[in-house]
């Protein structure tokens, strides 16, 4: 079972919330790059991808 991280898929709950409230996003448009990302995490590159967003996390972390 692959783990979540929870903080990291709250900010990007809040984010497409914002969008779709303030940024003139569609749902239909959400709805998409979330079937878009789904796809994606089942791909070759999904690990590729996990790797690079654990860097940039890792890397923020420190600055903080």
């Amino acid at each position: 079972m692959p783990s979540f991280h929870f903080p990291v898929m709250l900010a990007l709950a809040a984010c497409a919330f914002f969008l779709c409230r303030r940024g003139g996003t569609k749902i239909s448009h959400a709805l998409v790059c979330a079937g878009f990302g789904f796809y994606l995490a089942d791909s070759a590159v999904a690990p590729s991808v996990h790797t690079a967003l654990n860097s940039v996390t890792g890397m923020l972390g420190q600055l903080g």
